[in-house]
């Protein structure tokens, strides 16, 4: 290159590349004009020599660029014209042929959506932003797209560039300020990426916030297609009552590398325990083992066992074959604070607050989003709408809910601000939550929002204007009650049975609940709800029977941990004995379930025992009628008086004791009568009470067969009574005439006596 051209070449702007601190690298590599000349650039680290080749017709023309910049810049100048052009690059032993140059490719951005993106008013930015698979000028490859206002440049850096900072540079768009672009052709399916974001002269590596996978700590390229239409909704029937198995998404993948043995394993569980809903959580990567919900953002699916967006679909359409619905738990409240985190994302606060009590929380350990941000908004919109819409999900579960409620939820003094009168309430995250779930409401049919919240709010699933516009509750208030009430060692539960039977969850029926054994109950304090539980191995097992008989007894939708459910255990006898007892009640469960009416009803739900640790419920709606009999005592009975309202015939069909479901056996094989009892309007019925159990009893009214039976038993025990009375009057009759003659014989002597003085 002679001393002329050397003098038309930029290099300021050549240095800016080296140093990865230029935000227009499309104005200086690729070919440009200089003069009368062409100019063409290019900048490939530690590549010893590159020739570019172009295409002329049926023609190529080998051109040998010079190595201007020992950085790895190289440039040539030409005077023909070509139709397009690759790079032949030599490395120290490698070469690479038809490299295809990233900026030969003009992304082109509608800058209306971009800015509706930024006012708050997208609901499909991730169509926009991250990585996408497309094809340019023929040629399939990936298209980056992120947002960075803050940035004053950004690289692509990734495993395909060797994470040379310098390497892919991207172009900062004229038209929207901050949005970084880029197009890399012929990049593998599944590469490895960061964004290595230039602010205020630091350099800081950060992984895609609308990327869709993440494996490790970087970022992936997913080859998914979008759907170009709305798909066709799988509908929740409106009244349904839904029955969930909730399963860890992360753990079933590292269990099932095939996606098929996946499915068969759901489909199979969720039928042999009559589940008619699936409910995935832990889905996306946590920087924090004792808390799944500190993900790295609202997008990326962890594949690091396995799962990305093709097997998830492919699940969920299996699932959805079976007749069972699907859905998905998002994490909207918080996100990972990590240092490849989308905290200070560019050196500015892009999704969270300036204010740090806004911003931050210690106790999660977690960045909170700014709800008040437009941009903010779009994206977890867009995350909702993503999974919804691109995956068919027939609802979404917000877990944590409590946090984007209240300012001071789980924070101390000073770590949070309070809002007009003092106030903790979060005005806008309650906003936030209403509009989430309104474009829900109105985008899919019948599509449910389900809460999962810790925290008390007046109105989460109502239909007023101050509800939270929820479609359920998760009740874990509920549930937590029984849990702590049978942790408890039964000789302390007397004296709270009467706390624990009117807690008032138990009777609420403002709100519509789901009462769940969830993740978050199985492994509270690092311990199963097996392993809370009082007693040995075989009580242990006891409570935890009775818990989850307990809770499906209050009328609502259920859910229960795929964890719970198996019962992981070193023990297999113990694990074999729940898994009996856990599908045979299910299957009673299922089909007794309409009948089996709230506490809340107009009957007394309890007949007191024993010190407080027996009670009984009734359901009687004349189809098909039940006794509930509770022993939360370690005490067994051979014969226990049970008072009952109606007079019949009780025949035990489940009882939580049997052998086959690990139990001592205290069982009532026989149908048992009534009988009548000296209280008023009351029945006694005797049977075998065993140790830490619930039994169900089905009642029948006596036929007319049994009522002349029990009539022809009592008329013979009543002419055996009287017969027997009868025998008593005459024998008292006879002794007391025995004593009576003999009295007056007696008397006769005597007063023969006080004659004789008169006979001599």
């Amino acid at each position: 290159m002679d001393q002329k051209h050397y003098n038309m070449m930029d290099w300021e702007a050549i240095e800016s590349i080296v140093y990865a601190d230029c935000d227009k690298p499309f104005d200086v590599l690729s070919v440009s004009k200089k003069g009368k000349s062409n100019l063409i650039q290019a900048f490939y680290p530690d590549a010893l020599k590159v020739t570019a080749v172009f295409s002329i017709g049926k023609k190529t023309k080998q051109l040998k660029l010079e190595k201007v910049d020992d950085a790895g810049f190289f440039a040539e100048f030409f005077d023909f014209e070509f139709d397009s052009y690759t790079f032949k690059i030599e490395y120290e032993g490698i070469t690479k042929d038809k490299v295809s140059d990233p900026y030969a490719f003009n992304v082109q951005t509608e800058s209306a959506q971009y800015k509706d993106i930024l006012k708050g008013k997208s609901k499909t930015a991730y169509k926009l932003l991250g990585s996408r698979k497309e094809s340019l000028n023929g040629i399939e490859g990936y298209v980056f797209c992120v947002y960075a206002p803050n940035a004053s440049s950004v690289s692509l850096v990734g495993d395909f560039n060797n994470w040379k900072e310098n390497a892919n540079l991207m172009q900062n768009d004229s038209a929207v300020k901050g949005l970084f672009k880029i197009f890399i052709p012929n990049l593998p399916d599944y590469s490895k990426y960061k964004y290595l974001i230039n602010c205020k002269g630091s350099k800081i590596y950060k992984n895609d916030p609308f990327a869709l996978g993440i494996d490790g700590d970087n970022s992936v390229c997913i080859p998914f297609a979008y759907n170009e239409k709305k798909p066709k909704k799988a509908v929740c029937p409106e009244g349904l009552e839904l029955q969930f198995l909730e399963i860890d998404v992360l753990k079933l993948f590292s269990k099932f590398e095939d996606v098929k043995k996946a499915e068969e394993y759901i489909v199979n569980h969720t039928t042999k325990f009559n589940y008619n809903a699936v409910s995935f959580i832990h889905l996306f990567r946590s920087n924090n083992p004792e808390d799944i919900y500190e993900c790295m953002n609202a997008f990326s699916l962890d594949i690091s066992n396995s799962l990305n967006c093709e097997n998830l679909k492919a699940l969920i359409n299996c699932l959805k074959k079976n007749g069972i619905f699907s859905f998905i738990e998002l994490p909207l409240a918080y996100a990972s604070d990590c240092e490849s985190g989308i905290s200070c994302f560019d050196g500015g606060k892009l999704f969270e607050n300036a204010d740090p009590r806004l911003s931050k929380h210690k106790f999660y350990k977690a960045m909170l989003y700014d709800y008040t941000n437009p941009f903010t908004k779009s994206y977890l919109i867009s995350s909702v709408n993503f999974f919804l819409n691109e995956f068919d999900f027939n609802g979404y579960v917000l877990p944590n809910a409590g946090v984007i409620l209240y300012h001071d939820y789980n924070k101390d003094p000073g770590e949070f601000i309070t809002e007009e009168w003092g106030s903790t309430l979060n005005s806008k995250g309650v906003t936030f939550i209403k509009d989430v779930n309104r474009f829900v409401h109105k985008e899919f049919k019948n599509a449910l929002c389900i809460a999962s919240i810790y925290a008390y709010y007046k109105d989460v699933t109502g239909k007023s204007g101050e509800s939270l516009c929820f479609d359920y509750c998760m009740n874990t208030g509920a549930c937590e009650e029984i849990l702590d009430f049978l942790r408890l060692d039964p000789s302390f539960r007397r004296d709270k049975l009467d706390s624990f039977l009117l807690y008032h969850h138990f009777t609420n029926k403002e709100e519509k609940y789901i009462y769940p054994y969830s993740k978050k109950e199985n492994t509270k304090d690092f311990a199963s709800i097996y392993d809370r539980m009082p007693g040995d191995r075989n009580q242990k097992l006891s409570n935890l029977k009775m818990a989850v008989i307990f809770k499906h007894l209050i009328l609502g939708s259920q859910l229960m941990n795929i964890d719970i459910d198996e019962m992981l255990l070193s023990d297999s006898s113990i694990r074999d004995h729940y898994l009996k007892f856990y599908e045979d009640f299910r299957k009673v469960y299922l089909e007794n379930r309409q009948r089996i009416r709230n506490f809340n009803d107009e009957k007394p739900f309890s007949y007191k025992c024993i010190d407080n640790q027996v009670f009984t419920r009734e359901y009687f709606d004349g189809t098909k009628d039940y006794i509930i009999v509770f022993n939360f005592s370690k005490d067994a009975y051979q014969k226990y008086n049970i008072p009952v309202t109606h007079a019949g015939v009780y025949k035990e069909v489940f009882n939580s004791d049997q052998t086959v479901y690990g139990g001592a056996g205290v069982t009532n094989l026989k149908s048992i009568q009534t009988q009548e009892s000296d209280t008023e309007d009351m029945q006694n019925l005797t049977i075998k009470l065993p140790a830490l159990s619930i039994m169900a009893f089905e009642y029948r009214q006596f036929t007319e067969k049994e009522l002349d039976a029990i009539f022809q038993k009592k008329k013979k025990a009543m002419y055996k009574f009287v017969e027997g009375e009868k025998k008593k009057v005459k024998d008292k009759l006879n002794a007391d005439i025995d004593v009576l003659r003999k009295e007056a014989d007696s008397r006769i002597k005597e007063l023969e006596k006080l004659l004789e003085p008169f006979n001599k």
